[in-house]
């Protein structure tokens, strides 16, 4: 079969640029191997997993929990009692004046003295150490998820960002390869100058786009190196399966689960204990001081026992006042964790819808959008090669199905980040 001059040369120009892209991918393969020997890809689950056993944050939250736990046993012991040494009666005129043994009230007196706070303030104290505990494990349990949450969609941003990178060089090295071929084409008087300008102008673009995805991969490495340091820089593995929740979606209508409501409610707990604690001042506490007076040797040395007890002279202004702030700080601790519920149910909904739409573009693109741009491209192909297209319509074609492999990584990131917001919303078990 014979072809026209131009059909013959938009045939070369294809074996060409299909010789070329097969040695590239080639090259590429061979060259991730000996990478990949030398660096292993990070895969999502280690990225995760560094990052929480990495987190300074968490270690200091793991550190704060542990000290509260050592007050509780301390908190709920009686103080420690106060050894009491003094003079008293000492002569400072007269004969006697400065003296120790003369006069017969002067005496050298050492004692002890215990306090003997409430069984049920004792108690109180000790349990408001154990909720210390409590919050600050909730307090680092929220951290931890945020963590997690952070550091997945940090590599998430990398994968996607390196598929678009990977997608817009598949079609750099066409580009490149039409221009060399147009080029020849144009210098032997067989293509006209604007097929070049034309080709030549999507190479610029390609390479804009090119160095916007390149970007947005290292601002992903940035902030992933934030979590897990040095080993962001490594090659991403491949991505999770964002087609489904890894959990059952009927655990997300718990809020209670929710690390940031249950936050609430260990703050909630505080304040009740503040609240018992504050009501507990109002009952006295008690304390008693044994003490040897030691006088002259031609007087007698003595013992003396004292009992003080506290006296809440104006409850009605001190105690009570206090008991009556703590209880406003109880209600408000309860507002906050019934708006911490309604928070994390709003943005629970909020989040599956944005991931069951994205999901879905993402299948609409890539079972319906994609094929057509593949078939719009081959048909602006085709009709090149017969000479009744023109290159410009080429073009707009590898244009239009670049846009589409790009929106549709687009949409598969977006799936992504709901995805893994979802995933460390709540400490679910994963399905099998």
């Amino acid at each position: 079969m014979v072809f026209p001059s131009h059909c013959s040369r938009a045939l070369a120009i294809d074996r060409r640029a299909r010789r070329f892209t097969a040695l590239m991918l080639l090259s590429a393969l061979v060259a991730g191997t000996h990478a990949n020997a030398a660096e292993p890809p990070l895969s999502y689950a280690e990225a995760v997993r560094l990052a929480v056993t990495r987190s300074p944050q968490l270690e200091a939250q793991r550190a704060m929990a542990d000290a509260a736990r050592e007050m509780v046993g301390p908190a709920g012991e009686l103080p420690d009692p106060k050894l009491k040494l003094g003079l008293e009666n000492v002569p400072t005129s007269g004969a006697d004046a400065w003296t120790l043994t003369r006069d017969f009230m002067t005496m050298q007196k050492i004692g002890l003295m215990q306090e003997f706070p409430r069984e049920d303030k004792r108690r109180l104290r000790s349990q408001r150490a154990e909720n210390e505990a409590q919050r600050n494990v909730a307090v680092g349990e929220v951290a931890q998820f945020a963590i997690q949450r952070e550091a997945a969609t940090a590599w998430l941003s990398r994968r996607y960002a390196v598929d678009a990178q990977n997608v817009i060089a598949e079609l750099i090295a066409e580009a490149q390869l039409s221009i060399a071929s147009i080029a020849s084409a144009y210098r032997a008087g067989r293509a006209p100058q604007t097929e070049l300008i034309a080709a030549q102008a999507m190479q610029v673009e390609l390479r804009n786009r090119a160095t916007e995805a390149a970007t947005q991969s290292r601002r992903a490495s940035i902030a992933l190196a934030r979590y897990i340091s040095a080993d962001a820089d490594r090659p991403p593995g491949d991505a999770p399966d964002i087609s489904r929740l890894p959990f059952d979606v009927a655990r997300t209508s718990d809020p209670d689960l929710a690390p940031e409501v249950r936050l609430a409610q260990a703050q909630e707990t505080m304040a009740a204990t503040e609240a018992e604690l504050a009501r507990a001042a109002r009952q006295p506490d008690w304390s008693a001081e044994l003490s040897y007076a030691v006088r002259g040797s031609a007087y007698s040395n003595m013992v003396s026992l004292m009992v003080s007890i506290d006296l809440p002279w104006s409850p009605g202004t001190r105690q009570d006042r206090e008991y009556a702030a703590k209880l406003r700080d109880l209600d408000a601790a309860r507002a906050m964790r019934e708006d911490a519920k309604r928070m994390r149910t709003a943005e629970v909904g909020s989040m599956l819808a944005e991931w069951e739409s994205a999901r879905e573009q993402a299948q609409r693109t890539r079972s319906e959008m994609l094929p057509l741009a593949v078939q719009r491209r081959e048909a602006a192909l085709a009709a090149y090669r017969g000479g009744t297209g023109a290159l410009s319509a080429v073009l707009d074609a590898r244009r239009f199905e670049l846009d589409t492999r790009l929106t549709l990584i687009s949409q598969e990131q977006a799936t992504a980040k709901a995805w893994a917001w979802l995933r460390f919303a709540y400490p679910v078990t994963e399905k099998s």
